[in-house]
């Protein structure tokens, strides 16, 4: 099986269901024999650029074909869609694209289709996608970068022509960021740990952060199976770090899966103290576990728990972290599949959130500190939600965090970090104490 065969069926089994991570894992699971590391990624970058500029894609193709792609057979519409992306988005040559598009229509039993292949994906490509003309900004938004309806009308309604520098910033590849496991080594050490496997590593924004470039899976490192670090995002990081969880401290996280914010929050502990880690999927609770057990982490303890019901059992807690279930606005560049997002949900979401904000607040010890964050740049889930909490609770305040990224936007309620200024991580956190 060769890569861009792999790929299309991927984008194949998408359109029926599944998260693109999920599906694109389980093909390549079913494959035999496995593709190399090679051409796993190169499968992987054709699966997720098309999913990423589908929309644009579509539009281009649909200048050529007879009827709307989306009307075609799958196999073909799959073909052609991922055929345009690597002609147009991944530098892939043109009479390449185009001649193993067109093996590719044969390998799926399509040979009727073979030639429509070859002569739209030819003029497809050479089509200059910016003489597209739009009746208004926010259906050139959608189109142009991808979105659906409701996430471009979101964009333009809260940032206006802004919307679009934000837009192109999720598509911004950058380094993947990783926490250095300080139970068990250094920045220095895992630095040159990861260099001598191949890796290319600088440092991140704050201590014991590291920006790495890894050859392939950072799962696959040695130093991953060591525990020597975990991957994480600079938003789970930052949210961690405003606990300013210490030594021999009661810390609870009401939402923890997969783990990133725990181990985090252990290392600053020290392993010293107590650690509960919540989650409500009880089949997420794994991964916590294992993460533990991988980092050397014993503090710690993993329970299913509802963040938005109180658990007199639990007691009180010196830190309280809620990193809450959200829209992920902020993180489209990272997870392709919200570009699609309808939002019919969202005013749900909002009223979960602030239940799990009140409801953590009855956990916090008298002099204990609260931090609230999300992956979105949705105003409603984010400044909204502390100030109707402050306004319930006028004995709290906001605190500033002690170290600020450069690119941070500093508000009154918390500290933003907008996409376009962080190469494509947009969240929000908010730190609460009382006055």
């Amino acid at each position: 099986m060769t890569a861009r065969y792999l790929a299309v069926r991927a984008l194949m089994h998408q359109e029926r269901d599944g998260y693109s991570n999920l599906v694109l894992d389980a093909e390549l699971k079913k494959c035999e024999p496995p593709l190399s590391r090679r051409d796993a990624a190169f499968a992987a970058g054709i699966f997720y650029t098309t999913l990423e500029r589908q929309r644009l894609i579509d539009c281009c193709l649909n200048q050529f074909t007879r009827k709307p792609v989306v009307k075609l057979d799958a196999p073909v519409r799959a073909i052609l869609r991922a055929g345009l992306a690597q002609a147009k988005f991944l530098d892939v040559p043109l009479p390449a694209a185009v001649n193993e598009s067109v093996k590719l229509a044969k390998a799926f039993g399509k040979t009727s289709a073979a030639g429509m292949v070859n002569a739209v994906l030819r003029r497809a490509a050479a089509f200059d996608e910016k003489t597209l003309s739009f009746p208004q900004p926010v259906e050139r938004l959608a189109v142009q970068y991808s979105l659906s309806d409701a996430v471009a009308e979101f964009l333009y309604r809260d940032y206006g022509e802004e919307a679009f520098a934000i837009a192109e910033a999720f598509y911004h590849r950058g380094d993947t960021f990783i926490r250095v496991n300080t139970l068990k080594t250094g920045d220095a050490a895992l630095t040159d740990t990861l260099r001598a496997e191949g890796c290319e590593v600088r440092p991140g924004p704050w201590p014991h952060c590291l920006a790495v470039r890894f050859p392939a899976s950072p799962a696959a490192t040695k130093a991953f199976a060591q525990g020597l670090f975990h991957v994480q995002g600079l938003a789970s990081q930052f949210a961690a770090l405003c606990t300013a969880a210490q030594s021999g401290q009661r810390v609870l996280d009401l939402c923890a899966a997969p783990g990133g914010k725990s181990l985090t929050m252990a290392e600053a502990m020290h392993n010293e103290g107590t650690l509960v880690s919540a989650d409500a999927v009880k089949s997420r609770l794994p991964l916590i576990e294992q993460a533990f057990a991988r980092c050397g982490v014993t503090c710690g303890s993993v329970r299913q728990g509802d963040a938005s019901q109180f658990d007199e059992s639990l007691g009180t807690f010196d830190r309280v972290l809620c990193d809450v279930p959200c829209s992920g606005l902020g993180v489209i560049g990272k997870k392709p599949d919200i570009r699609f997002k309808t939002l019919e949900n969202l005013s749900s979401l909002v009223s979960l959130q602030q239940k799990i904000l009140q409801n953590a607040v009855r956990y916090l010890a008298q002099n204990g500190r609260l931090v609230y964050s999300t992956c979105t740049i949705n105003v409603n889930e984010n400044e909204d939600q502390i100030r109707t909490f402050c306004r319930e609770h006028p004995e709290f305040h906001v605190v500033a965090p002690q170290t600020v990224p450069e690119g941070a936007a500093v508000g009154e309620w918390g500290t933003l970090f907008l996409p376009h200024r962080t190469a494509s991580d947009g969240f929000f956190t908010a730190i609460l104490e009382r006055v």
